[in-house]
């Protein structure tokens, strides 16, 4: 908040990313306040997943059955900031298929934008202080390097390895779960690759979907992801989480935290 306020004070433009999740979704718009106070033009959110210290602290995380609660909030706070002057943009990882997707991914920039599909390795890549290339900062790098600056070209990693290649090559026969069967599932191809490799080893099949939670609302079903595994304590490590489909009337088990790696 001091950077902000200096960079304010000197007339320098600034934006500000925000993980939502249980503990930050309550203080979002007090946060809007603080932020369009500091002259902030733009506020991009994702959604928080079981990352680094995230992974060890499930109870932390949204559930998927939350995010339609969660939505409407996002969504009237997107709506404030096209009147306010504050631009919403929302990450990979939030949205897919809603009432809100043209406003959260749009917000008064272009009204019939929605999502298209994972951009790693498309039209973003990450990279490492190592010199390692991946087609997402956010992605695992164990899983999604694809090469290294010091032995080939950028072009050439994006071009020819087939973890750079991970968005272009799939196809809906990759996609599991609930995405496999989704009517949306050639545009969204299983929605953000990092979302649902974290919770689950692999990409494919994101619970993190606003169309997939309202439907199955309209069934009377609650999904809910339980953690199995913690992490292991490497950089950019992640948890194990299993999908649990039931009755959205059932009662809800106490939300357990994982042993922090060594």
């Amino acid at each position: 908040m001091a950077a902000l306020r200096a960079l304010r004070d000197e007339g320098v433009p600034s934006t500000a990313n925000t993980q939502v999740n249980r503990l930050t979704l309550p203080d979002l718009d007090a946060l809007f306040d603080e932020l369009l106070s500091l002259g902030t033009r733009g506020w991009q959110m994702q959604l928080t997943v079981p990352m680094g210290r995230a992974a060890e602290r499930p109870e932390w995380l949204l559930q998927p059955y939350e995010l339609p609660a969660a939505y409407d909030r996002l969504a009237a706070i997107a709506k404030r900031g096209v009147e306010r002057g504050l631009l919403f943009w929302a990450a990979n990882n939030l949205g897919y298929y809603g009432p809100y997707e043209a406003l959260l991914r749009g917000s008064g920039v272009d009204e019939h934008r929605v999502w298209s599909g994972c951009v790693a390795g498309k039209n973003a890549l990450g990279l490492e202080s190592s010199g390692a290339v991946k087609g997402c900062p956010s992605l695992p790098t164990d899983a999604y390097v694809g090469g290294n600056v010091r032995e080939r070209s950028i072009a050439r990693i994006r071009e020819e390895a087939a973890a750079l290649r991970l968005t272009r090559d799939r196809g809906v026969d990759a996609l599991w779960g609930y995405c496999a069967s989704c009517p949306y599932a050639k545009e969204c191809m299983g929605g953000c690759t990092w979302t649902a490799h974290v919770f689950f080893g692999r990409a494919g099949n994101n619970p993190y979907c606003h169309f997939r939670a309202l439907d199955h609302a309209r069934r009377g079903l609650r999904e809910r992801l339980v953690a199995v595994a913690p992490a292991p304590g490497v950089p950019f490590d992640h948890g194990r989480f299993e999908i649990v489909v039931e009755p959205a009337d059932a009662p809800l088990p106490p939300a357990r935290r994982l042993p922090i790696a060594p």
